[in-house]
């Protein structure tokens, strides 16, 4: 397994693993995970801006030519100071529970670290244990709960609808 940062030209396989991502958070919270598909667009432009910007990362997991996770961090400028912040972090579920993640996650921290930033910060359903579990591992602590309060009654959160 090596990593390496993303080129235009693995959109489309980051695009996939994004779609899975969405499936196995639709058991945590079926209300929001549904997913447009003009969101879809929005979604793979901010990553090809993302790959050309110099405070964004995306890092790429491959073994054996085949893109098998991704980690996409970006730095947020707040006060003169900078967070490192995880936006995205997949690994499809083959290949999960082999440190991938970790690896990933040490990465980009070394990224933040180059950029100077005093803290990185990210957001986990609070349902996904594996997940906790990992930034766990990797030195995370939690902090703080996001919450949220759905304002509209319908069916499914659905965004760019």
């Amino acid at each position: 397994m090596s990593i390496r940062k993303a080129a235009g030209r693995d959109i489309e396989h980051i695009h996939k693993l994004d779609k899975e991502s969405v499936k196995y958070h639709q058991r945590l919270d079926k209300d929001f995970y549904t997913i447009s598909q003009k969101w879809w667009k929005i979604k793979i432009a901010s990553q090809l801006e993302a790959i050309k910007n110099p405070d964004n990362l995306i890092l790429v997991a491959e073994k054996n030519g085949e893109i098998i996770g991704y980690v996409w961090g970006y730095i947020e400028k707040t006060a003169k100071l900078k967070i490192g912040k995880i936006q995205d972090l997949i690994v499809t579920k083959k290949y999960r529970r082999r440190c991938i993640a970790l690896a990933l996650i040490k990465d980009i921290m070394d990224f933040f670290r180059e950029k100077k930033c005093i803290i990185s910060e990210t957001a986990v359903n609070i349902e996904n244990e594996p997940a906790i579990k990992t930034y766990e591992k990797a030195g995370f602590k939690k902090n703080e709960y996001k919450m949220r309060l759905n304002l509209y009654k319908m069916k499914k959160f659905k965004p760019f609808g």
